[in-house]
C-alpha cells in the first residue's frame, strides 16, 4: 500500500477543518480587537508599510 493512496478518516478530517476555522477566527478577532483599540490607524500603517516594502 502506498502512502499516498490511504485515506483520511472523516474524523480527522473534522478536526482539520476545526483548526483551520479556529485559526481563521482567532485572526479575525485579533484584527476586531485591533480595530476597536486603536482605529484605523493601525491597519493603515500596516498598509502603507507593506506598500514601502515593495518600493
Amino acid at each position: 500500500m502506498s502512502i499516498g493512496t490511504e485515506q483520511t478518516r472523516p474524523r480527522e478530517r473534522q478536526f482539520g477543518r476545526g483548526l483551520i476555522v479556529a485559526g481563521v477566527l482567532c485572526l479575525v478577532a485579533s484584527g476586531g480587537l485591533l480595530w476597536w483599540r486603536y482605529g484605523g490607524s493601525v491597519f493603515n500603517d500596516m498598509v502603507l508599510a507593506g506598500l514601502a516594502m515593495c518600493f
